[in-house]
């Protein structure tokens, strides 16, 4: 399939699709405060349907954040693929690394060393965000993904170009963008999930075999 517009997902497949992507991230939080000791909120998905263009400004528009930006870019590779951005806010990393390492720790360290100590961390942190809410949702729709290792951007997204050979320039992506952050902290971030096109024939299928079983056709 390759659609030539954006209503490559009725609104009630879109509807059913939130609805997995909610019950999946239900899960992947109950599994994240398992890993991390930590609950992790995770907000009612926005979904959109864009070009790969228009996906830096709306990344951009959405996090609003103009003092720097730590971004974690990961690939997921299964029947769904596509790629996955976790963006914290400079400030919300260095609050997240007090509270995984402790301010003590910290004081014995460099600059450098906190530096680094903190780049580690949002990115150790990301990959389990990451893995944790794809993975749910695959599981959701009987799919099983494998992942590229993290990697840590940081900065902006200005002049971010999404890999061609994912998401070709001509056509659409399906891109899902939740809210997350650590019950009982000030600590919030950004979880973006850009599913490729390819995926789209397969997609529509599991959200419909899941509509079925669940009665809503």
């Amino acid at each position: 399939m390759n659609p030539g517009h954006r209503d490559i997902l009725t609104e009630l497949e879109k509807d059913a699709f939130k609805e997995i992507i909610n019950i999946a991230f239900g899960k992947a939080a109950a599994s994240l405060a398992d890993i991390i000791g930590l609950y992790v909120i995770l907000s009612v998905p926005k979904i959109e349907i864009l070009q790969p263009g228009e996906i830096q400004q709306f990344i951009e528009r959405e996090i609003n954040e103009t003092k720097g930006l730590n971004i974690i870019e990961q690939y997921y590779i299964g029947k769904i693929r596509g790629a996955a951005f976790l963006v914290l806010s400079y400030e919300n990393s260095k609050l997240l690394l007090s509270l995984l390492d402790g301010a003590e720790q910290q004081e014995s360290l460099n600059f450098s060393s906190i530096a680094m100590l903190e780049q580690e961390t949002v990115t150790e942190i990301g990959n389990i965000i990451i893995g944790a809410c794809v993975s749910k949702t695959a599981e959701l729709l009987k799919d099983f993904v494998t992942y590229t290792p993290p990697r840590f951007i940081g900065g902006k997204f200005s002049g971010y170009d999404l890999p061609q050979k994912l998401f070709d320039k001509e056509t659409y992506a399906i891109v899902l963008k939740t809210l997350f952050q650590f019950e009982n902290k000030d600590i919030s971030g950004h979880l973006f999930l850009i599913n490729s096109v390819e995926s789209l024939d397969w997609l529509k299928k599991a959200i419909h075999d899941y509509m079925k079983h669940y009665g809503y056709e």
